[in-house]
């Protein structure tokens, strides 16, 4: 804008100037020239140099994108004179040049059928060297193509072909053809005028690219928030107030949102479900498959109450509906709390581990497992029965624990696992913060990259 003021600046001391010449009576008779060409001269450069700032303004006053290009364009083929004007923009994957903006009678064919290779014809050229060009008659220009004046019925004759440049890059070009008014072809001026013009419009372009990118950042954020909330509105707000039993939980997805789950189910007989799993994945799409199957399973647990038959079912379930293979892995247990004992379904998770006085071991033996649900289609899957000690717990994690990796990529691992466990064999708070600790220290340098989930019950 201050380049563009500078100008007109100029243009106007120049005008005055020659008006007080013309106007100055000591010039003797015989030296008295007619001003007039410079005065016009000096006219028509200050009405370009107006509608420099009036296109400055719009290039101010918008941040959206398409109306930015349209008001630019629209208010350059006015103060031009001009036929037609044109932008286009670089194709960031391919590299072609394409029509963004295009207005004259033919505007909208051009649009349709005209893409070019950098490098081919007079827009390609100036892309490719960086050069502005002026040119009265684009036929006798050696890389001027007349494919489209032959599609479109059209005959461009002169021609202003500048780049738009962004620190150093060329992002595109603007083309303003053939002038209405005689002479018919634009002058130098007319050029510098555009090349001043297309300077603003490149970074006016640039920051509307980048303010529509923080735009969907915002939104994604927002829908990244939203969704978190969701997926935690499936997870129990409370833990189970059970005699003699005691519960802690905790869910930290990698990302905003993740696929680990936990949940429980009040069931008949003073009998509590306990369900813990990783869908495939992360982010929205495995927390929605989340979601839904927790839906899916507070339903099926009323149906099917043994665990093996539940897993079966809901393995069903998701084969049937299965997308982009998705899947799921799981432990399922039906906790009786009168008889201190539990049944276990395994759908391809790892193994809970069981502490108790004589030490800890994990539960369940792997040819007891069953494969991921969702995969595989009419499998039956077993259950195994354990009976709790007194003063015994039962940790059931994700892969997020032990596949968490240092520094040197070295695992986190089960032993490390189980050697954490044992310090605190009897209570859940402690087992769930020690763990945490230990991952969070054992991975500080590198950060998570897995979801981690963990619940743990004890008996007194």
């Amino acid at each position: 804008m201050s380049t563009i003021i500078t100008k007109i600046d100029k243009a106007l001391k120049a005008l005055y100037k020659n008006h007080d010449m013309a106007a100055d009576k000591n010039i003797a008779q015989f030296m008295i020239t007619d001003h007039s060409s410079d005065l016009k001269a000096c006219i028509n450069k200050v009405e370009r140099l107006s509608n420099c700032i009036e296109i400055a303004n719009l290039i101010n006053s918008e941040l959206s994108i398409g109306k930015l290009l349209s008001n630019v364009m629209g208010a350059t083929k006015k103060a031009f004179g001009a036929d037609a004007v044109s932008m286009l923009l670089l194709d960031e994957k391919t590299g072609d040049l394409t029509f963004q903006i295009a207005l004259g009678d033919v505007g909208d064919e051009i649009k349709e059928i005209y893409r070019l290779k950098k490098g081919h014809g007079i827009a390609g050229l100036v892309a490719g060297t960086g050069i502005p060009l002026n040119i009265k008659d684009a036929y006798l220009h050696p890389e001027f193509s007349p494919e489209w004046d032959r599609k479109t019925n059209y005959r461009t004759r002169a021609m202003l072909c500048v780049p738009l440049k962004v620190r150093g890059e060329i992002i595109g070009i603007i083309q303003v053809i053939n002038k209405l008014a005689n002479p018919f072809f634009f002058s130098d001026e007319e050029l510098e005028m555009l090349i001043t013009i297309s300077s603003s419009a490149a970074v006016a372009i640039d920051t509307a690219k980048m303010h529509k990118i923080i735009l969907q950042k915002e939104t994604l954020e927002r829908d990244l928030k939203l969704a978190k909330e969701v997926q935690e509105s499936f997870l129990p707000k409370e833990l189970p107030l059970v005699d003699k039993y005691r519960f802690a939980a905790l869910n930290q997805p990698a990302l905003e949102i993740g696929g680990d789950f936990y949940n429980f189910f009040r069931l008949p007989s003073n009998k509590l479900g306990i369900v813990l799993g990783d869908v495939s994945g992360k982010g929205i799409s495995a927390s929605l498959f989340m979601a839904r199957l927790t839906s899916d399973l507070q339903y099926y647990t009323l149906l099917y109450p043994d665990p093996g038959e539940l897993v079966t079912q809901m393995n069903k379930v998701l084969c049937e509906r299965a997308k982009r293979g998705m899947f799921v892995t799981l432990v399922y247990m039906l906790l009786d709390t009168v008889e201190d004992r539990i049944r276990i379904a395994n759908a391809g998770h790892m193994s809970p581990v069981c502490s108790n006085d004589k030490g800890v071991s994990l539960l369940g033996h792997d040819s007891k497992k069953g494969p991921p649900l969702g995969i595989i289609p009419d499998v039956e899957y077993e259950q195994e029965i354990f009976k709790l000690e007194k003063n015994s717990s039962v940790t059931i994690y994700t892969d997020g624990v032990i596949e968490a990796k240092n520094a040197d990529g070295e695992l986190f691992g089960i032993k490390r696992l189980l050697k954490e466990i044992e310090t605190r064999p009897n209570d859940p708070d402690l087992i769930v913060k020690g763990i945490t600790g230990k991952v969070d220290k054992f991975t500080v340098t590198e950060g998570r990259s897995d979801d981690l989930t963990l619940l743990v019950f004890s008996t007194d």
